[in-house]
């Protein structure tokens, strides 16, 4: 922080709220949790403060993705996934 800086890009998620309580500089981040709940913005349509940034909400879209798959392949019988093994949303 003693370097003048314009924006500071933050992510994974303990950095953007890191980095949020830290400096009044802009701050652009990428997380893959909701960013309202997690503390980083105020809210959605007008996160406030000095954070902006996006999320995917990848997990949200899960259901709505297997449901389409469904409606697309209904004699399906067995529906796969993978993920990578340090996935913090995976449950073995």
């Amino acid at each position: 922080m003693r370097r003048p800086v314009a924006v500071i890009v933050a992510g994974p998620i303990p950095a953007a709220v890191a980095v949020k309580a830290a400096t009044a500089i802009p701050i652009v981040f990428y997380v893959a949790g909701d960013p309202v709940k997690l503390g980083v913005v105020a809210g959605l349509a007008r996160p406030g403060g000095n954070a902006t940034g996006v999320n995917n909400f990848a997990a949200e879209l899960g259901a709505k993705q297997l449901g389409l798959l469904r409606e697309l392949l209904p004699i399906a019988a067995r529906i796969g996934l993978m993920v990578g093994p340090i996935n913090a949303k995976v449950e073995a």
